[in-house]
């Protein structure tokens, strides 16, 4: 009996000791931040080389969840109704290894990324932040935090452990000014200390004219306790309508976790019940911009199972467009999922 009630206490001790780590540790970013550089770069040197900072009339825009790294075809996952928590390690670096060589292969003036680890357990503590600023050691790397977790324990049987992740931009021209907005979404405690904190990452850039571009990566709610993507869209809503109140040109382009405008969803994907993506309510957006995408393709599969001819495919990856930008071209790659379960997308605009 005593040895029952020492062990009783022992895993209650220990249950009181992870609670009160996950409270002191728990990641609780400012409402507006402003990113550093990662990249080698020196922004002096290139002022004092006389080099132009300013972005070009005609731009290219890779947006592309990479699933970091450890979603591509063979994987489903436990949260979507598969069982697999992660791949193994040596694919998990050929999905990151291919992942960089088809940015290569584009060579786009932005890169939105998002879903990239650093040092996580599921990706078997691999920095990919380090591994892209290595590949593109020309462009201007930022990272911002949406899922920062100490230990998330969650399955019980192998748990994932440590988590550092975010969203990326990467620009060949040094942008004035990156800022990590925090969403006004939350989830509930003690929920919330293992879960994502969803932001968005904005980028301020000169244009020849003298005007200003802001660029945004968004990583939108995919799980919604209600209420949460609403939030979202109304306050990006909010952002968009002042930038253009200033007359500043934007594009916001990333994982909407909802499908576009003018899209019809299967009952496949309606149906899902361990994911299920919602339409865009643009009205909230209040009419500033469009929304640009490739009607032709779709961007995301479910992961219930592994990618095959019964898996569930819909559309979450677009852009939110001003309407002084011109678009030449939106075109989703298709690369049958093999690195993620996300499909890239290039935009092609002028200004």
């Amino acid at each position: 009996m005593h040895i029952a009630l020492y062990v009783l206490g022992a895993l209650v001790a220990v249950f009181l000791i992870f609670l009160l780590t996950a409270v002191i540790t728990d990641y609780r970013p400012a409402e507006r931040e402003v990113l550093q550089d990662r990249s080698s770069i020196s922004t002096a040197n290139l002022s004092a080389a006389g080099l132009n900072n300013t972005l070009p009339d005609s731009l290219s825009i890779l947006c592309w969840n990479i699933g970091y790294g450890g979603l591509g075809d063979d994987m489903d996952f436990f949260y979507d109704g598969g069982t697999q928590v992660r791949t193994s390690r040596e694919r998990t670096q050929a999905n990151i290894d291919g992942i960089i060589a088809e940015i290569r292969r584009h060579s786009p003036d932005i890169i939105l990324l998002q879903e990239v680890d650093e040092c996580s357990r599921r990706t078997y503590r691999i920095n990919e932040v380090e591994m892209l600023r290595e590949a593109f050691p020309d462009y201007h790397i930022f990272l911002g935090y949406n899922y920062r977790s100490f230990f998330v324990p969650i399955p019980l049987k192998a748990p994932m452990g440590r988590v550092a992740s975010g969203v990326v931009l990467m620009s060949r021209v040094a942008p004035e000014e990156v800022v990590r907005w925090q969403y006004p979404s939350r989830f509930p405690w003690p929920v919330s200390m293992f879960n994502l904190k969803r932001c968005l990452l904005t980028a301020t850039f000169r244009l020849a004219d003298g005007s200003s571009l802001v660029i945004g990566n968004t990583h939108n709610t995919a799980y919604d306790t209600g209420g949460m993507r609403t939030a979202e869209t109304r306050w990006l809503g909010e952002l968009t309508a002042r930038l253009a109140s200033e007359g500043t040109h934007f594009i916001i382009g990333g994982d909407w976790n909802q499908f576009p405008p003018d899209y019809t969803p299967s009952a496949a994907e309606t149906d899902d019940p361990h994911f299920t993506t919602v339409a865009l309510d643009t009205a909230l957006l209040q009419g500033t911009g469009r929304i640009a995408w490739d009607p032709s393709a779709r961007t995301l599969r479910h992961l219930n199972v592994p990618y095959g001819p019964e898996s569930v495919l819909t559309v979450t990856d677009y852009f939110y467009i001003s309407p002084d930008v011109r678009t030449d071209c939106v075109r989703t790659i298709d690369l049958s999922y093999r690195y993620s379960d996300h499909q890239p997308v290039l935009l092609r605009c002028r200004l």
